[in-house]
């Protein structure tokens, strides 16, 4: 139990992340899965099951990302990465839950293509977020030279 508080906490920042793009994932997935097959159902299916793979494929994505450092079009270089990626995973639960080849390339194209504006969006929100963070924790006046003052 220990190794796993560790992990979490190592992590903590990560799966925030993460799950924050789950949610705005399931949201995304849902309208367009209705928008192309129109029915609810298959709707509810895909915006549940293709963002939970996704879930794990953007954190290992993210993960891979960690290190990078960064540069002027980080976001943008990052962005395209994860839209390859996307696509592929899309485009096999889409088939795998419509059985229909035309659907699944339909959505496996769109579904990603929408979602990447909003991802672009999740990481400058995030940057900003983590961007502040530092600064915060590198520029706040110490403790101590506020009691020698």
């Amino acid at each position: 139990m220990t190794h796993l508080l560790h992990l979490l906490q190592k992590n903590e920042t990560a799966l925030l992340k993460t799950a924050s793009y789950y949610v705005v994932h399931i949201g995304v997935a849902a309208a367009v899965a209705y928008a192309v097959t129109g029915n609810w159902w298959v709707a509810l299916t895909l915006s549940l099951l293709e963002p939970s793979v996704q879930a794990v494929v953007y954190f290992l994505h993210d993960k891979a990302w960690a290190h990078a450092p960064l540069q002027r079009f980080r976001t943008l270089v990052k962005t395209a990465s994860y839209y390859a990626v996307h696509l592929v995973v899309a485009a096999g639960v889409a088939y795998a839950v419509t059985a229909d080849a035309v659907a699944a390339l339909t959505l496996s194209l769109l579904e990603p293509t929408v979602q990447m504006l909003f991802f672009f969006l999740h990481e400058k929100i995030w940057e900003k977020k983590t961007q502040g963070l530092v600064h915060a924790a590198c520029c706040a006046p110490s403790t101590a030279m506020q009691h020698t003052a």
